[in-house]
């Protein structure tokens, strides 16, 4: 009997580890939010070096809808997104919407990073400072990837922890083009 107990109560801890450990879409780093506009959240600007080096001013995009991804080389569910993002940026750049990317990374892994998947999309590199840049925009978690989609007045409309589906995207951006 006492073999039996161990054993459930074993049992028992092995499950409660797999789901504290287990990969999840909903798990608390996976939250958005529909930031209602009379909050009126605004933009921040800040400068960083893009993969070639040179320093981009974030205000050269404030005319357009911005999808702001602060993501990582070594993030899975980063990966997994930025092919979505490649083909909805291609699909609506035409109509004011650029995705701008941030990656955590050195500049010399995120450039073989983008050159192979082809991200067509503009990329900065900000190790540290950008994690820092992502707090400012309400990311007090650390999560990774973080998404942020601002109107062309500069409001934030959208914030996102964790993998955003395509859909999602799509239907947070259209009514802002």
């Amino acid at each position: 009997m006492q073999k039996i107990t161990v054993g459930f109560i074993a049992l028992g801890m092995l499950v409660s580890l797999w789901l504290i450990l287990k990969p999840s879409d909903q798990s608390p780093s996976n939250q958005s939010e529909v930031i209602n506009k009379s909050h009126s959240l605004k933009r921040r600007d800040f400068s960083l070096p893009d993969i070639n080096g040179t320093i981009q001013p974030f205000s050269q995009w404030n005319d357009k809808v911005v999808l702001l991804n602060f993501w990582a080389t070594w993030c899975p569910p980063c990966r997994r997104e930025m092919p979505d993002f490649i083909d909805v940026y291609e699909r609506y750049k035409d109509q004011g919407f650029v995705v701008v990317g941030v990656g955590i990374d050195d500049e010399k892994k995120v450039a073989e990073f983008v050159d192979h998947l082809g991200v067509s999309y503009p990329i900065l590199v900000g190790g540290r400072t950008a994690m820092k840049v992502s707090h400012l925009y309400g990311n007090r978690h650390g999560a990774l990837p973080y998404s942020i989609i601002i109107d062309r007045n500069g409001v934030i409309r959208y914030r996102a922890g964790g993998f955003m589906p395509k859909n999602t995207l799509i239907n947070q951006i259209t009514p802002l083009l």
